[in-house]
């Protein structure tokens, strides 16, 4: 999963990753309402097997059931021309 960094004096390092990870914090947003979204929405910051911690949405959980130490994988947003990761529970 790549990153784009903008200081670019700083040195870049990849790590490669299962995808999968546990919920480190989160937020359920519920207003403002954001245009072409429904609320609420989970944004969770989660930590990788590897110890890498990612942002990103959290999809197909029931937002009053989230709970940090939560088991989550990456999944994939598939547009026209670009892709975008996001996070599912992994049960």
């Amino acid at each position: 999963m790549p990153a784009v960094w903008q200081d670019k004096s700083v040195p870049i390092n990849y790590v490669v990753s299962s995808g999968r990870g546990t919920v480190f914090s989160f937020v359920v947003h519920h207003a403002p309402k954001v245009p072409g979204r429904t609320v609420p929405f989970v944004i969770a910051l989660v930590e990788l097997e590897e110890g890498v911690r990612m942002l990103g949405e959290l999809r197909g959980a029931d937002p009053a059931r989230v709970a940090i130490g939560m088991p989550v994988r990456a999944t994939y947003i598939d547009f026209p021309d670009w892709s975008l990761y996001a996070w599912e529970p992994d049960e």
